[in-house]
């Protein structure tokens, strides 16, 4: 695992050279010493680069910044091998990775007393274990949802019903059973009266849709996606936020996020804090900061997720994941992730011998 260290020792006119050159990088600098010492586990990219200029805004905490390799699952057996020793304050996350570290007890609950900002994102998007403690703090979301070319769908769509119009046949571009987390079938089982406990009414209306002729492209990769709806092959499509965007950069794209009857799902990052480590005030501390509305502001702009804050400014570009508290009541499904991810090879063989044949 490689590990990043932005703290120097820095010395006589060596520091005054390091500091103007690190102000003309980050804009800010925190000091050389800073009080405290923190390690987070991060993704790389934008994300990271985000995260080191908030670091910047604030002098009360330096962070060791380890980076993911894979997804972030994948830092789940590290954690498991040296507890109840843990290396890390904190590590960003997701609803799925966030489970499975509240199924081992790892995590410090989190609450407004501890990190204030949270008065300011609506409650329904944080993970909370089985006693409804909260367990994470959300910074921002993608999402996962319905989404047509405008320019060259045949009709508005406006329903999940519409996805049935033959005026669509050989239209759409589906999901295959490894993409989305199957949420596209959990949209059909919610369309249906059933959800991802009761899936049945979401079978049924996958067959149904399978025998129309509408899918006329099945995605497995995220290159077929985004391939399929700039070539024009299809104009309507089920799938997640940087494929959706890589379309909507180059025609005009509406997204189904706000539209009463279509469910969006969200998949968020955030920040879930580990037991058994010195600096726990201290993490909490940083988390706070983070998440307040310059930070979160900052952090949309540069690793492109949209801000959970209710008053962080969202990103032109973001605005569509944008939602006031009445709004993510109205508009947005949260499943629950851990019957949604153990059901997966279950979903995937029964896509297999029931919808592929018809297709």
């Amino acid at each position: 695992m490689t590990r990043f260290t932005r703290r120097q020792t820095l010395k006589g006119a060596a520091a005054t050279a390091a500091v103007a050159l690190l102000a003309e990088t980050f804009g800010s600098m925190r000091p050389a010493f800073a009080a405290t010492d923190i390690t987070a586990v991060e993704w790389g990219g934008d994300v990271v680069d985000a995260m080191k200029k908030i670091e910047a805004k604030q002098d009360k905490v330096a962070v060791n910044w380890v980076l993911h390799q894979g997804g972030s699952g994948a830092i789940l057996p590290k954690i498991k091998a040296t507890w109840p020793k843990a290396e890390y304050d904190y590590v960003a996350g997701w609803e799925g990775s966030f489970n499975g570290m509240i199924k081992e007890d790892w995590l410090v609950p989190v609450t407004v007393d501890t990190v204030p900002n949270l008065a300011d994102i609506p409650s329904k998007i944080v993970v909370k274990n089985d006693k409804g403690d909260w367990m994470a703090v959300p910074r921002a979301v993608g999402g996962i949802y319905f989404a047509y070319r405008k320019d060259i769908s045949p009709l508005e769509v406006k329903s999940v019903d519409d996805i049935f119009d033959p005026r669509l046949k050989g239209k759409v571009c589906w999901p295959g059973p490894t993409q989305s987390m199957m949420l596209q079938l959990v949209a059909l089982a919610l369309h249906g009266g059933g959800n991802e406990k009761n899936m049945e009414p979401g079978w049924a209306l996958m067959k149904k849709l399978a025998q129309t002729g509408n899918i006329g492209r099945v995605g497995v990769t995220d290159t077929d996606f985004s391939t399929s709806l700039t070539s024009g092959e299809t104009a309507l499509g089920f799938y997640s936020e940087p494929q959706l965007t890589a379309v909507g950069k180059s025609f005009p794209l509406v997204r189904l996020t706000k539209q009463k009857g279509v469910p969006c799902f969200l998949y968020q990052s955030g920040f879930a804090v580990m037991k058994n480590r010195p600096n726990t005030e201290a993490t909490l501390a940083f988390i706070n900061h983070c998440i307040s509305p310059e930070m979160s502001t900052l952090y949309a702009e540069i690793a492109g997720e949209a801000p959970l804050n209710v008053k962080a400014k969202t990103p032109d570009a973001l605005k569509h994941l944008a939602f006031t508290p009445d709004e993510m009541n109205e508009y947005v499904y949260v499943p629950d992730f851990n019957v949604v991810l153990s059901s997966q090879d279950a979903w995937s063989k029964r896509w297999e011998s029931e919808i592929a044949p018809l297709l």
